[in-house]
Formats: structure tokens, C-alpha cells, sequence
């Protein structure tokens, strides 16, 4: 069943990317809502599937790489659904759903481990990697909302594409709930990378080992910290604050490719 379920909602994110790019190029309202329906169902299958992989393993699925990228397209769909009804960044369709999409085919890609050669983790561990996974999840929300500002920055200042302007929702309230995102995400990446550390040093008696998935995190978590103060205290905002959210967010991205747990 889990097997047929990925592919599903692999499938169902792609035809709905699509037509969410069909609703905002020709700002087709059927299209828009097909898409909209698409992505809720397709969540539900994703949904169903990480029930059944936890079920099949008897532990909560967060415990190896295939996991992970299940779990964190999960929530990253999840995040897309909440930013449209409680926004109605449709467009966000074209940025969101892929970042769902690339996470259930990587899973899809990677082996999926057997049980029988599994231990079940602590709770410890269990809730280093649920912070870790929701807290990257937010921060790809702030992602999507840089993404989305610097292309509507560009139709400002091009004046090329007014058409578009139309589509893209105001630079305020998408630097808003990006900033909103942000915020979210940093806590809870503080959270992951403290809980991380303090299981580090109680197994190896030194805080970090010195592997990618410590350092690139920390990395990330360095020029998320840049983004705030400089949005606090130097008031940056706009360009420079959307174009440091993508490289934290890119830093963050690299510990999940890289990532054996």
C-alpha cells in the first residue's frame, strides 16, 4: 500500500503544480480551484501514507532519511494548504507543492529500510527530529514567500510584466507572512539544533562530531540569525532580507540531502 500511496502523491503534487501554473499564466479560476482541490486530496494521500509507514514500523516515522523526506514534504504540503486558505496565496502553488514534490521523490528515490534492522529510538531522539523536520518546514514557508517577493520586486521595477502584477500578492503582506514563517522557523530550528547537541554530547561526550548534518545546520541557523537582526536592528527588508532567507533555507536543504541518519 505505502509503495502505491508515494507515487499517488508524488503524481498528485505535479498535475497540481501544473495546474496551478495554468491558473496564474491565464488566470484560469478553474484551473485555480482544480488545483486547490488537487493539493488538498493529495495531502490526504500523503497523509494516509505516513499513518501506514508509522503503523508498519510501530514507532512515530521519523528515524532514517527516507522517513525525513517523507515527513518534511508532508509538512511542507500541510504549511501550503494553511498559507492559502488563511491567505489565499494561490501562487504560492508554483513555489510550496514542488518543495513537496522534490521531498516525496527523493524519498521514492532512496531505499526504504527494513524494521527488522531498525531500533526504536528515544523519545529524545524522536523529538529532535519532529522540531528539526516541522522547524525546516516553516522555514521553507519563508522560502517560498522570498521566492515569491523577489519575482513581484522584478514586475515592480520591469514594469515589463503588469499582467503579473495582478497575480502576485503585495510586497507587504508576502514579506509579512514570510517574516511570520521565519520567526517560527528559527525557534523551532534553535530548539532542534539544542536538543541535537545535548544528545551529541551524551553520546560522544564533545558537542559536535564535526559531521555535514551538524555543521551545514548550524550554518543555516547562522544566517537566519543574520536576517532578524538585521530586519531588527538595521531595518533590511525586502530584497536583502528575501535573497539571506533563501541561502539560510539552502544551507538547511543541503543537511537533508546529505543527511544518514
Amino acid at each position: 500500500m505505502i509503495q502505491a500511496l508515494l507515487p499517488l502523491a508524488l503524481a498528485g503534487y505535479v498535475l497540481g503544480v501544473v495546474l496551478a501554473t495554468i491558473g496564474t499564466v491565464q488566470s484560469s479560476r478553474l484551473a485555480a480551484r482544480g488545483a486547490s482541490i488537487v493539493f488538498t486530496c493529495t495531502w490526504a494521500v500523503h497523509t494516509v501514507a505516513i499513518l501506514l509507514i508509522g503503523i508498519d514500523a510501530g514507532r512515530v516515522p521519523l528515524t532514517n532519511r527516507f522517513e525525513y523526506l517523507v515527513a518534511f514534504g508532508w509538512a511542507i504540503a500541510g504549511l501550503y494548504l494553511y498559507v492559502m486558505a488563511r491567505h489565499h496565496f494561490r501562487v504560492a502553488g508554483l513555489v510550496l507543492p514542488p518543495l513537496a514534490a522534490l521531498s516525496v521523490g527523493g524519498a521514492l528515490a532512496v531505499s526504504h529500510p527494513t524494521v527488522a534492522n531498525e531500533d526504536v529510538p528515544g523519545v529524545g531522539f524522536l523529538f529532535h527530529t519532529s522540531i528539526s523536520t516541522l522547524g525546516m518546514a516553516f522555514l521553507g514557508v519563508a522560502f517560498g514567500m522570498a521566492i515569491i517577493y523577489l519575482a513581484q520586486d522584478h514586475a515592480l521595477k520591469s514594469r515589463s510584466t503588469p499582467g503579473l502584477l495582478q497575480r502576485l500578492p503585495a510586497l507587504e503582506e508576502c514579506d509579512h507572512v514570510g517574516f511570520q514563517a521565519l520567526i517560527v522557523g528559527f525557534i523551532l530550528l534553535t530548539v532542534g539544533i539544542g536538543t541535537g547537541v545535548a544528545m551529541n554530547t551524551g553520546l560522544h561526550s564533545k558537542l559536535l562530531s564535526g559531521g555535514a548534518k551538524q555543521i551545514f545546520p548550524l550554518l543555516a541557523w547562522g544566517v537566519f540569525l543574520v536576517v532578524l537582526l538585521a530586519r531588527r536592528w538595521l531595518g533590511y527588508r525586502g530584497r536583502k532580507s528575501a535573497l539571506l532567507t533563501i541561502a539560510g533555507f539552502l544551507l538547511g536543504l543541503a543537511t537533508v540531502v546529505g543527511m544518514t541518519l
